[in-house]
């Protein structure tokens, strides 16, 4: 080939043996949210307790599954096993510790559970939960939504089309949706709640409820206090920071964004007193002034939902994970494959 011609048969068999070792995949991270009955689900975070065990018994009979601290340890020291994969989930739902945890102590999966301290306090399920409720959930809702608090946005909102029902279920992201369509009109309202602070996106859900003429959602949907400690006290099972309040770290200032990252840490070491040195970004969202400031506060390694695998020369402060919801065993084991190249 070219680099032959160029260099010379042995020059060239050396160097692109190098291309290759560092292109080469360190490992996999996984990343999942919750598991039970697909309901309202836009954003497919939901996998069925079948599927999730299947996924897990691939893991173990093919793979091998390592902590998060031996995942990191191995990086930094540039030695780990063939198909080293780490399992993450991230918010805190319950059904973590009811109906997970169960599955990977059977199978002695290693498992960090990245919470959001301040959405831990709350009674009521995660903001983009209630969202859809409020606006996916109704097949008719009033042709206009105008919110006086943050920018004072308007959306028209349309009514919920039967090929926009058969989309939704076959894996239609919310991003993808077509202009005009109740999907949409739902990502970009969820976009501007995204961006604002949790007291004025709380005065925005009361505005569209009153819009809705829907009640706001009750209910408590994540795990307590009680059930965090519960779930690390378990062999294996691990708690990693994500922030008091599940913020879009980008669209902060670096002090908000210090507050959250390391407020999040401090409060699970406080509440529960668990060694935390591990983060996640809320949303997958994470900028490298963000990735510095956590490699500042301490934190060993941070990750990503980018959905690669991990690579010799990724930075540990926004090592990829890949989302792994919505994969039946053999699909999941043919897309682990395909991410670390064998």
């Amino acid at each position: 080939g070219p680099l032959t011609s160029v260099l010379g048969r042995p020059l060239a068999f050396l160097l692109n043996g190098i291309l290759r070792l560092s292109a080469r995949r360190a490992g996999l991270g996984l990343v999942y949210h919750r598991i039970g009955e697909r309901r309202l689900d836009p954003w497919h975070l939901m996998i069925d307790p079948e599927t999730f065990a299947g996924q897990m018994e691939t893991l173990a009979r093919d793979w091998c599954p390592l902590s998060l601290a031996d995942l990191v340890d191995g990086f930094e020291r540039r030695r780990l096993p063939e198909r080293a994969v780490a399992v993450t989930f991230d918010d805190g739902y319950a059904d973590t510790l009811k109906i997970a945890a169960p599955i990977l102590l059977e199978h002695e999966i290693p498992t960090t559970l990245f919470v959001a301290a301040e959405l831990i306090d709350t009674a009521g399920p995660p903001w983009w939960d209630e969202l859809a409720t409020l606006l996916l959930e109704p097949a008719r809702l009033p042709a206009t939504l105008t919110l006086s608090s943050g920018n004072g946005n308007q959306w028209t909102i349309p009514p919920v089309g039967a090929d926009e029902r058969r989309s939704a279920a076959n894996g239609l992201q919310p991003w993808e949706a077509e202009p005009g369509t109740r999907l949409h009109a739902f990502y970009e309202v969820w976009l501007a709640l995204r961006a604002l602070d949790a007291p004025t996106r709380e005065a925005a859900f009361d505005e569209i409820a009153d819009w809705a003429d829907t009640p706001r959602a009750s209910g408590r949907v994540l795990l307590t206090w009680e059930q965090l400690r519960e779930f690390a006290a378990l062999p294996d099972l691990g708690l990693g920071a994500h922030t008091l309040g599940h913020p879009h770290l980008p669209s902060c200032s670096l002090e908000e964004a210090r507050a959250e990252i390391a407020g999040g840490a401090d409060r699970l070491r406080g509440r529960l007193g668990v060694h935390v040195d591990q983060f996640a970004y809320p949303f997958g969202a994470w900028s490298p002034s963000v990735a510095r400031l956590v490699a500042d506060l301490g934190f060993s390694a941070a990750y990503t939902t980018d959905g690669s695998a991990i690579s010799w020369s990724s930075s540990p402060h926004a090592l990829p994970r890949v989302p792994a919801e919505g994969h039946a065993p053999a699909e999941f084991a043919r897309l682990l494959g395909d991410l670390s190249g064998r």
